[in-house]
């Protein structure tokens, strides 16, 4: 308990100062979520016995959040490269696909194995879309979004008060009011009272979150060596209550399935957690098998409905 404890009182007031911060930090921070939670994945099927292209998978799902964040800054990943005529290449999402798809293939043909083909394609190609792609929403968020910055605070504010409301209603009266569990061969914890707080929770949060933000904001910026690289500037996102409900129905539902099928993983699997870098938290991908789900529809929620 005391492990767990000394880790969100570290980890949280980073995030935040993380969010708050330069783009190149962000980029970074980017990047060790999405190598850390592929490595545990990958690892897991190996562990297993299941055959997969790590390496490969690894490069591909740490360049693509690499080519999103340059196509969000209007560059190209390739402009050194003029002489070669590849700074004409621009980034899409379903070239990319078959770029993948095209190099695990190829993969294929140069070895002599083939049982488990298909399969060490799709577990592989499944990794980088389920973690690398999803995750990397979080820059399209940042960099696209007007206030991006205060958007992806306040996404992960919202799962926060999610998991914590839910968490919390679970203990107290989880199963006396729906006999039923949420997903008992799944997650045999998790209640549907649960749930339904998660939402109220996240709920609560959007309508508050202008004075929390503003408290968070002010708190870590005035920390010494924050406060000179630390952007604390605000603009109300101005969310109405309508809208405000529909995202709280959005992030409380999808968080939820976040953890479900991350949990589904690691049954299928038979393990506990995905790693145990992170003490009491188990693995990078349990920390953010939420975010995976609300990132991306957070993102076309704001730029399509807000």
């Amino acid at each position: 308990m005391l492990s767990r404890f000394l880790v969100i009182l570290v980890f949280v007031p980073l995030l935040i100062w993380i969010f708050l911060k330069g783009d190149i930090t962000f980029l970074i921070f980017t990047e060790i979520i999405i190598g850390m939670s592929m490595l545990e994945f990958y690892k897991i099927l190996k562990d297993k016995g299941y055959e997969v292209a790590s390496r490969i998978g690894m490069v591909l799902g740490l360049l693509l959040p690499l080519m999103i964040y340059f196509q969000t800054k209007s560059e190209n990943i390739f402009g050194p490269l003029k002489i070669l005529k590849l700074d004409r290449i621009e980034f899409n999402m379903g070239g990319f696909v078959v770029f993948a798809l095209m190099t695990l293939a190829i993969r294929q043909i140069l070895r002599v194995k083939i049982k488990g083909a298909m399969a060490e394609i799709s577990y592989t190609l499944f990794g980088i879309i389920y973690i690398s792609y999803f995750f990397s929403h979080i820059l399209l968020i940042r960099n696209e979004l007007p206030n991006g910055h205060i958007i992806v605070l306040m996404t992960f504010l919202l799962i926060w008060a999610c998991d914590i409301s839910a968490y919390l209603v679970g203990i107290a009266i989880g199963g006396k009011i729906f006999k039923r569990r949420l997903a008992p061969e799944i997650s045999p914890k998790k209640s549907i009272e649960g749930a339904i707080a998660g939402i109220i929770g996240t709920f609560i949060t959007i309508l508050a979150f202008d004075k929390i933000y503003l408290f968070l904001s002010s708190t870590i910026c005035k920390i010494g060596i924050i406060s000179k690289s630390c952007s604390g500037n605000y603009e109300s996102i101005g969310i109405t209550v309508w809208k405000a409900l529909i995202l709280a129905l959005i992030v409380g539902i999808f968080a939820e399935i976040g953890d479900l099928v991350e949990s589904k993983i690691k049954r299928e699997f038979q393990v506990k957690d995905s790693g145990n870098l992170l003490l009491g938290h188990g693995g990078f991908l349990d920390r953010f098998d939420s975010a995976l789900f609300v990132l991306p529809l957070v993102y076309y929620f704001i730029k399509y409905i807000v």
